[in-house]
């Protein structure tokens, strides 16, 4: 019995939204990995520094989250709310964390506003009276 998924544009966002704050956790563990290595070899302010990074991604990652999660579950008939919040998510991400070594931050960060993306799409189209598929 082969089943077809149904693909629509919440459930890809917020499978994106996961994948996003999953990718903002991971650099926030590594961040803290890196803090302490830093902090065995004498440098103090990095390993602070690296401390301070990794409670922004760590943070950014839960938020991200938790609005993906919302956007498929509590506020699935609004998902506009939860699109606005993780593209919010991804421009404070980006500002804070800028074009630094943390790849994987950044790859939240594309992650999160793709996601945001897909979740206004229904909403930009009942705004534009746009045609779209039962």
């Amino acid at each position: 019995m082969n089943q077809m998924v149904d693909l629509n544009e919440q459930r890809v966002a917020g499978l994106l939204g996961y994948l996003g704050a999953g990718l903002f956790v991971l650099g926030g563990l590594l961040a803290i990995v890196s803090g302490s290595i830093a902090l065995m070899g004498g440098r103090v302010y990095g390993a602070f520094d690296l401390w301070g990074e990794s409670l922004l991604l760590l943070a950014l990652g839960g938020i991200t989250g938790f609005f993906a999660w919302l956007g498929r579950h509590d506020w699935s008939a609004r998902p506009g709310t939860s699109g606005v919040m993780l593209v919010l998510v991804a421009v404070i991400g980006i500002v804070t964390l800028g074009f630094g070594a943390n790849v994987l931050g950044l790859l939240g960060v594309v992650f999160a506003v793709l996601a945001g993306a897909l979740f206004l799409i229904r909403p930009t189209g009942r705004v534009l009276s746009l045609p779209t598929a039962a």
